[in-house]
């Protein structure tokens, strides 16, 4: 079989799509890119082709090129992008595969690479069982920890934005797929900073408060996620947040408190605090608590369980043997691995995973999507390209 001709859209900001489209054009593969916005452009370094269409007009566009320049698979970050979900529609159209990249299904030591041969979605398993099966012969790896990459993103993002901003007159009809502009989110940030002192003191009142008593976490997760926005029953956080007070409010033990936490990554412009204790107000009882910062590992040691739409954070709980309850539809919202009853009796009755299922779950991520790597860090990367390489090469064989 000839060496395969690879098209890669929107990555992550930062360097990790070029860089692995140059480890599989080391190995042999022909790589087009396509930008559709200033940043995409100068992440691949002034290469590639530049779409400035409407989105509207993408799709057949898209499906003209597939054919022309005889495309074998198509590599992307996040299937739900708008653009990409007309490449998905595309893909199926004419048996192409599809790479998808996300951030790790299992943090802090992972990315998710999930093959969608000839544009079928890759299947989240239904039932334990199915983890077992599909895991039976694929021993789960020895995971390499990969740093922190905070200050390297927020970099890489600032970058792509400011690269963005004097292009935009080349790339007129784009819209982001972020709910907010970038320049909003950057304000935001430094209001974050500007807080930082006061959220902190704040954030260790509400962990005195809830020292020694019975508590259960709630991460909130970013608006306009994906796994918010597509598989959840709620329109954005704060309704979920409130779905989640709600039942709390009128079916939690009166010695039970709800801890909730504003995810690390979001830019507050929603002002959760503010949004939280108007909800809260709710409780005559006051057992309703705001953090912006503490330590997740203690967190998620010391509660009596989480409740989650669908965080990454319920991992790290699985992981611990922590009891997790889904709000939306998640990946480990399995039955015996998650906690599948009404979220009324989870508050009295918490159960945590079956004795070995977590273990059998990631055995079956990572036998399937994972890649010991991150997108961020210089060591993460570094072991990202080869990873991503190897899979997509041997997929398409």
């Amino acid at each position: 079989m000839p060496d395969p001709t690879i098209l890669f859209l929107q990555g992550l900001p930062g360097p990790s799509s070029r860089l692995i489209a140059g480890e599989l054009q080391r190995r042999g593969a022909r790589v087009l890119r396509i930008n559709c916005n200033g940043g995409d452009w100068f992440d691949w370094r002034g290469g590639g082709r530049c779409y400035r269409g409407p989105l509207e007009q993408f799709g057949d566009w898209l499906a003209r090129l597939l054919i022309a320049e005889k495309i074998r698979a198509i590599v992307l970050f996040g299937a739900e992008r708008p653009h990409h979900r007309a490449a998905s529609t595309a893909a199926r159209g004419q048996g192409i595969d599809l790479f998808v990249l996300e951030e790790g299904y299992l943090r802090p030591n992972s990315v998710t690479l999930e093959h969608w041969p000839r544009g079928v979605a890759w299947a989240w398993p239904a039932s334990l069982d199915e983890c077992r099966t599909r895991a039976a012969e694929t021993a789960r790896p020895a995971e390499v920890a990969i740093p922190g990459h905070f200050f390297p993103r927020m970099r890489q993002s600032i970058t792509y934005w400011l690269a963005a901003v004097p292009l935009k007159p080349q790339f007129r009809h784009y819209r982001s797929h972020r709910p907010h502009h970038s320049f909003f989110e950057m304000l935001a940030w430094n209001r974050r900073w500007a807080r930082a002192f006061a959220e902190r003191r704040k954030s260790r009142q509400a962990l005195d408060r809830v020292k020694g008593a019975r508590f259960f976490l709630l991460p909130l997760q970013i608006d306009g996620d994906a796994q918010l926005v597509h598989r959840s029953p709620f329109g954005g956080m704060v309704e979920a947040l409130e779905a989640a007070i709600t039942d709390f409010v009128a079916h939690a033990p009166r010695d039970c408190h709800l801890l909730v936490k504003r995810h690390p990554l979001d830019p507050d412009l929603a002002g959760w605090r503010r949004i939280t204790e108007r909800l809260a107000a709710r409780d005559p009882l006051g057992r309703i608590h705001f953090i912006e910062h503490g330590d997740l590992d203690q967190l998620l040691e010391s509660c009596a369980g989480v409740v989650t739409v669908n965080s990454t954070v319920g991992t790290l709980a699985l992981a611990r043997g922590r009891p997790v309850h889904v709000l939306g539809r998640a990946i480990y919202g399995l039955k015996g691995l998650s906690d599948t009853a009404p979220l009324a009796r989870f508050w009295h009755d918490p159960q945590p995973p079956q004795p070995g299922a977590y273990d059998c779950f990631a055995a079956m991520l990572w036998s399937e999507c994972l890649l010991n790597a991150g997108f961020h860090s210089r060591e993460g990367l570094a072991r990202l390209a080869p990873l991503a390489a190897d899979r997509i090469l041997a997929k398409l064989a």
